[in-house]
């Protein structure tokens, strides 16, 4: 009596295939621009005009033998086949979780059904109208409230699997910026010390938010600075102690040279630089 999941797929295929054409040929003949604005406008009317014909049918769904019916079993009027095409947004929105919920479906109804109150049934299948009771005019049931959770679930996974990576080579970034003003700074200060009269060989008194290790090496928070004769090199490590990448600034130059050592460190290097 319902139609399947399979049916309504392959359905979604032949109408998409012949989407796909309509917008390749206005494309072709008028810009990209121009063939998504008539896309829009011909989808609507695709579905609307023909699911609410007496086909209640798209022309995929007549080859898949299956048609559009409302909560008592009765043809869509255009106006409920406007608002069954509307409510597809919130099924693409859950990244078609609200499609395949179908599946769990006693009445094969996807999200975009449920809002719409409408079902998708088979075409030639006699059934009764009393079938289709009024449960879902108030709430949503369990199945689309998981459907629901899953795709905001899967949405969460790929915000995190897309700017994960891109906040850390910014954190990274930005660290390496930081290391570099704080090098600039500790030079700067054994500089003025050294004309000062101190031994230009090892560093000269305190660093801020720096300690001594040796005469010649600072341990400083995430990096050491090494005095070495033409200038000063800092190793940025990571917090396990890995050595991530080194920084070299020479004696009177403003210019930072950055050392990757990871295959992270490499781009954040010449863009720092």
């Amino acid at each position: 009596m319902y139609a399947s999941i399979w049916k309504r797929f392959f359905a979604f295929l032949i109408d998409a295939a012949i989407f796909a054409v309509l917008f390749w040929a206005v494309a072709h003949a008028a810009g990209s621009g121009t063939a998504a604005i008539t896309l829009v406008v011909v989808i609507w009317l695709y579905y609307a005009l023909l699911e609410s014909s007496p086909m209640q049918a798209s022309l995929g769904k007549i080859i898949a033998g299956i048609k559009v019916v409302d909560h008592r079993g009765r043809r869509l009027t255009f106006w409920q086949a406007t608002e069954r095409i509307l409510s597809k947004l919130v099924t693409n929105l859950t990244f078609y979780f609200g499609f395949f919920m179908a599946a769990f479906d006693r009445r094969k109804q996807t999200l975009h059904d449920r809002i719409s109150h409408s079902a998708v049934v088979l075409k030639n299948t006699e059934f009764d109208p009393d079938d289709f009771i009024e449960e879902e005019e108030t709430s949503l049931t369990m199945v689309t409230i998981v459907s629901i959770l899953l795709a905001l679930v899967f949405v969460s996974a790929l915000l995190m699997t897309v700017s994960l990576p891109q906040y850390k080579h910014l954190a990274n970034k930005a660290q390496a910026g930081l290391v570099a003003t704080q090098v600039a700074q500790i030079q700067a200060v054994q500089a003025e010390r050294v004309q000062a009269g101190a031994d230009s060989a090892v560093w000269n008194g305190e660093f801020e938010n720096c300690q001594k290790l040796t005469p010649r090496i600072l341990k400083c928070s995430g990096f050491e600075v090494y005095l070495v004769p033409t200038g000063i090199t800092a190793a940025v490590r990571s917090p396990a102690g890995d050595l991530l990448y080194t920084l070299f600034k020479a004696d009177n130059q403003n210019r930072v040279v950055c050392t990757p050592v990871t295959p992270e460190s490499r781009t954040f290097c010449k863009e720092l630089l």
